[in-house]
């Protein structure tokens, strides 16, 4: 189980990236939070099995590939903390 923490750049506001990713994670069995930051970027924290992580973000980036110019990611300590993914205000 991993913790991957990543900031998506570009035009991530206001375009529907964090609903979006809130419904593709449905499918997937993911944790964690997504928000947008007052820089203009979106953050996220996913938590899952690695392979599970990664082909959530690999179905965020081809969802949204005209709205992310850079994808920042590193990963963290797995907590377990989160119950689902959801939307952060």
């Amino acid at each position: 189980m991993i913790r991957r923490i990543v900031i998506y750049t570009g035009r991530v506001q206001g375009v529907g990236f964090r609903w979006t990713t809130n419904h593709l994670a449905k499918g997937f069995e993911v944790s964690g939070f997504i928000e947008n930051r007052t820089d203009g970027t979106v953050y996220m924290v996913a938590e899952g099995n690695e392979s599970v992580v990664e082909a959530f973000m690999h179905s965020i980036s081809s969802r949204m590939t005209t709205n992310i110019i850079d994808t920042m990611q590193s990963d963290g300590l797995y907590t377990g903390e989160f119950e689902n993914f959801s939307v952060h205000y």
